[in-house]
């Protein structure tokens, strides 16, 4: 297929967290050129937008190349704003809701600010920190897309790219789906999860870090504190990542013109794809 592959996930952008975001690995790179993987330092905020603008521009390059653009990555949000642009808020799945309520009910409102300052800064300057309802929304539409909610309110609704798109969705029983994580975690501890989560800390990036309050890393870095116990992390980041996979699955199940195909058949899905590009 001559293809290039294109990150769409908003944790493998950052440099120095390959273990820990399940970034693309040696061999990976070594079969095709892979783009806007590890591109930014651990302190950065890339959002929606940014994305768009970055991922049309490759997308553009590599097509006029005469390659095939391939965006492979689960913030599908980001996608969107790829293919569709920034039109509308999403609604916010009901765990995420959840979640945000807990931990309001928990910490306060004002604490909920102060963790809203981190990651939409903009949201935070104008709400006033005892405004539970505003800072709780605000924080759950950036926990359900990656983006803060003051990137929505200034966007426009303009493609990055116009061009013929496969949506294709790799699927597999929920228990499959499980079953990988959990291998995947115990990987990722044996490959050195541990060693890379501190030496992003090592090197001075605050806990605070978009990245590394990512719910699946969030456990790392409290265990490199001396905060919880490994038995305790590791079932946290594995926790964390059922619970995104079940987040993907709800946003997926309302997306529009998508193939879902069992990523077990891989040639079915190569067929799938071979013939999309003949017609394309």
């Amino acid at each position: 297929l001559s293809g290039h592959v294109i990150n769409a996930d908003s944790m493998q952008v950052y440099r120095g967290l390959a273990i820990a975001t399940a970034a693309p690995g040696p061999d990976d790179l070594a079969r095709a050129p892979h783009h806007l993987y590890g591109c930014l330092a651990l302190d950065e905020s890339p959002d929606a937008g940014w994305y768009a603008r970055e991922a049309a521009s490759v997308v553009k390059a590599v097509a006029a190349q005469g390659h095939l653009p391939i965006v492979v990555g689960g913030t599908f949000f980001w996608m969107r704003a790829l293919f569709s642009g920034l039109d509308e808020i999403p609604p916010v799945p009901p765990e995420v809701r959840a979640e945000v309520r807990d931990e309001l009910a928990r910490h306060g409102a004002e604490a909920l600010h102060k963790r809203l300052s981190v990651v939409d800064p903009v949201s935070a300057a104008r709400l006033r920190p005892k405004d539970s309802q505003r800072v709780a929304r605000a924080m759950e539409v950036f926990l359900a897309t990656g983006t803060p909610l003051s990137a929505f309110q200034r966007a426009e609704a303009r493609p990055g790219v116009e061009a013929d798109v496969m949506r294709l969705v790799l699927t597999m029983p929920r228990p499959d789906l499980y079953a990988r994580i959990e291998a995947r975690v115990d990987r990722m501890l044996q490959a050195g999860l541990l060693p890379e989560v501190r030496a992003a800390l090592e090197a001075g990036f605050s806990p605070e870090c978009r990245p590394l309050r990512a719910s699946s890393i969030a456990p790392v870095v409290r265990h490199c504190l001396g905060e919880i116990g490994a038995e305790e992390m590791r079932a946290k980041v594995a926790q964390a990542h059922r619970n995104y996979a079940k987040r993907q699955m709800t946003w997926l199940r309302a997306e529009r013109d998508v193939c879902p195909v069992d990523a077990r058949e891989l040639d079915r899905v190569f067929a799938l794809v071979s013939a999309f590009v003949q017609v394309a």
